[in-house]
């Protein structure tokens, strides 16, 4: 290496550009996480709605199709153990599991 390339690089770490670049880079990716999480949130709330107003139309029904129910049953494991949702749905799950099933629903 010659004598100005070890100049150029001293004064490039001596001036913070690296620290800079660092920084730039941690910032990024941090924001980038902070938005995946308010989707997650975002995510989590409209499935969490959704779940809960089909489990109370099928509990007020008083039974649910085999197809409904495999769906509700994937899309509670998704909210549950994917975007990490609390327990609230599960008593609900619980009733619509219960329910007598009939054939395949059309729709």
């Amino acid at each position: 290496m010659s004598e100005g390339t070890i100049t150029i690089i001293s004064v490039i770490l001596g001036t913070g550009v690296v620290n800079t670049i660092v920084t730039a880079i941690i910032n990024y990716f941090t924001r980038k996480r902070e938005s995946n999480s308010a989707v997650n949130k975002a995510s989590r709330l409209l499935m969490k709605t959704q779940l809960r107003d089909l489990c109370q139309r099928y509990i007020d029904q008083g039974w649910i199709y085999a197809d409904e129910l495999d769906d509700i049953i994937s899309m509670h494991s998704i909210y549950h153990n994917d975007l990490k949702g609390n327990g609230f749905l599960d008593v609900m799950m619980a009733k619509v599991k219960a329910l007598p099933v009939k054939g395949v629903g059309v729709h």
